[in-house]
């Protein structure tokens, strides 16, 4: 059995403040949920895996037809990002247009939250439900060896005119029996962040699941229990990734440090195998102390990124974030005062609030001076509790996830929430929040003065364009 599995170019990708997308404005990554799938398929069976990065390689669909032709897969596995559908679907419609009988295969989030609409559309073979590493592996076996479909959970396939549906069966518990990302079937030294010391980059996920009830969270599909990686799992990965030439790492864990003890740990096994590397973290506030950011500067950790959303203690609570901003601003000292990078992502227009509420987060970002800021407009993203919370209420009119999922459209534009100001107030306000953190002059100094190199200069400028763009 020969499977290609294909990230998708983003020629028609919805604008989005998820965080893997926000950083594609800021350098190019490797795609890690279908690096995962390979790496434990070509571990745990005989079968041909190839990986096809098509924004890596640069790819229109011409040459993905093409690489398609000369390849002569029997099974075509492609990553379903809702705010990516229609590519997703176009590269779907161009295998079986190649040839009738490969099969396709959707995995990723977007199956989670719409299989009925997903396995519907007549492109579309397979679906993988939940994680997809175990799953795909199995379905390849069985289509090898002609077994029976419905024995695998988590698998929804059509049997003529029939859906067969076999939901997913829990999580990967042992998150350290998985294998380790598939990067060598990348051109990973193609991948590169503004933000980051070197290149290649790579990410990295060492935990799963959040444990956090946010009003607005965008995973469903890993699940709300905390899972975790041992440190010397982690450590390991990072250190074949050294002998591939790869010592930046940018980590995917929604929160990397819900459990302090492990990333001290992490820590201690990066020192005690003494690897000269650089890598961030996703956290909240009120998951670190001093202690902890000691340790991970210590260890190599060059960059933090932490999500505030709010400079008013209203709108925290009504988005459940359930920290505090006494809190947020002494974190921030603290890991600044390190010399560790600091990333602030910021939310407008989030359930009652207001032009006032949103000034004065603007304010706070500005006190609190990151070294980068995120702001966006809060957007309900698919099957989060902010979206239905929206429905209920009216102030979105109609299920236009639902309904986009069935019937993908190039003009799609998605709502945001409207409850005190218009979408054209609230975009006049993130121009006005861009514009007065990163064109203040005391900004532009310190920036400048950090700068080692030509390179990292140019990188920087580049950054900054992209924000004007964006």
């Amino acid at each position: 059995m020969k499977a290609l599995l294909i990230y998708p170019p983003k020629k028609h990708m919805i604008k989005t403040n998820v965080p893997e997308f926000v950083d594609k404005e800021t350098g190019l990554y490797p795609p890690l949920g279908l690096l995962y799938v390979a790496g434990f398929a070509r571990e745990n069976s005989s079968h041909e895996i190839k990986v096809l990065d098509a924004q890596a390689e640069g790819m229109d669909y011409a040459q993905i037809e093409d690489r398609i032709r000369q390849e002569k897969p029997d099974i075509v596995g492609i990553q379903a990002f809702t705010f990516a559908l229609i590519d997703v679907i176009r590269t779907a419609k161009i295998a079986k247009k190649v040839d009738k009988n490969i099969m396709v295969c959707l995995g990723g989030p977007h199956v989670n939250i719409y299989p009925e609409e997903t396995i519907s559309m007549p492109e579309v073979d397979f679906l993988v439900m939940g994680e997809g590493e175990v799953r795909f592996t199995k379905l390849l076996n069985a289509l090898d060896k002609k077994e029976r479909l419905e024995d695998i959970d988590g698998i929804f396939f059509k049997d003529g005119l029939r859906i067969v549906r076999s939901p997913a069966k829990g999580y990967v518990e042992d998150l350290d029996s998985l294998a380790f990302p598939a990067r060598g079937l990348t051109p990973y030294e193609k991948y590169y962040s503004l933000l980051a010391k070197s290149t290649p980059v790579t990410t990295m996920m060492t935990s799963r699941g959040c444990p956090f009830r946010c009003l607005f969270c965008d995973r469903p599909h890993l699940g709300k229990k905390f899972r975790s990686r041992s440190a010397a799992n982690v450590v390991k990965e990072m250190e074949a990734c050294v002998k591939m030439g790869i010592r930046e790492f940018f980590l995917y864990d929604d929160t990397f440090s819900v459990d302090k003890k492990r990333a001290h740990d992490i820590c201690d096994e990066i020192l005690k195998k003494g690897l000269d590397i650089g890598w961030d973290i996703r956290t909240r506030v009120d998951t670190v102390d001093e202690d902890l950011l000691r340790k991970l500067k210590k260890a190599g950790c060059e960059r933090v990124h932490y999500g505030v959303e709010a400079g008013t203690k209203e709108i925290l609570k009504v988005l459940r974030k359930d920290i505090d901003l006494e809190r947020v601003k002494y974190i921030f000292k603290k890991t600044k005062s390190l010399g560790m990078t600091t990333l602030a992502y910021f939310m407008f227009g989030s359930p009652t609030e207001t032009k006032d509420q949103i000034l004065k987060t603007i304010d706070f970002a500005i006190k609190l001076d990151p070294d980068f800021v995120h702001f966006s407009i809060t957007t309900p993203f698919p099957a989060t509790e902010l979206y239905y919370l929206g429905l209920e209420r009216g102030i979105l009119k109609k299920d236009y996830w639902k309904e986009f999922a069935s019937s993908p459209d190039k003009g799609f534009v998605p709502e945001i929430w409207e409850e005190n100001l218009s979408k054209e107030e609230l975009s006049g306000l993130l121009k006005f929040a861009y514009k007065r953190f990163y064109t203040r002059p005391g900004y532009i100094i310190k920036e400048l003065f950090k700068v080692r190199s030509i390179g990292e200069l140019l990188r920087k400028l580049k950054a900054g364009l992209n924000v004007i763009k964006s």
